[in-house]
């Protein structure tokens, strides 16, 4: 993600060696191409599927132990 990407960069540089989060894009962009954003994109997406659907699942779990408990409420 690519301000993932600028964030690390940033954050993981030498003291002093960016003016800020446009120095970091620039350098990124001339020494490593636009692509150097999206580093990571592919397993971040594959990742996205299974969390989300255990969160939905969590979610749905609960509705229904409420609906049993609780059914008026």
């Amino acid at each position: 993600m690519p301000a993932d990407v600028l964030k690390s960069r940033l954050q993981s540089a030498p003291e002093g060696k960016f003016n800020g989060i446009r120095a970091v894009l620039a350098d990124l962009l001339k020494n490593d191409g636009i692509t150097a954003l999206y580093r990571g994109f592919t397993p971040v997406i594959l990742r996205a599927f299974p969390a989300n659907a255990a969160t939905f699942f969590g979610i749905e779990l609960a509705n229904a132990f409420f609906r049993i408990v609780a059914p008026n409420f």
